[in-house]
């Protein structure tokens, strides 16, 4: 799933010496400041139900 933001998040995080779970917090400091945790969330699960159906499937 990589992707340009992706990219530029991971040289944000090496640069600054953050590791993935510290980049995770502030990303979702982010959303809740901006009032997008709720849609961050939904999004997630969506992706979590939709791997689960594929995994069920197969």
């Amino acid at each position: 799933m990589r992707n340009a933001t992706y990219d530029e998040l991971e040289r944000i995080a090496g640069h600054a010496g953050w590791d993935g779970f510290t980049l995770l917090l502030l990303v979702c400091r982010w959303a809740e400041q901006k009032d997008l945790s709720s849609s961050l969330i939904e999004h997630l699960a969506g992706i979590a139900r939709a791997e689960d159906d594929d995994h069920a499937g197969a």
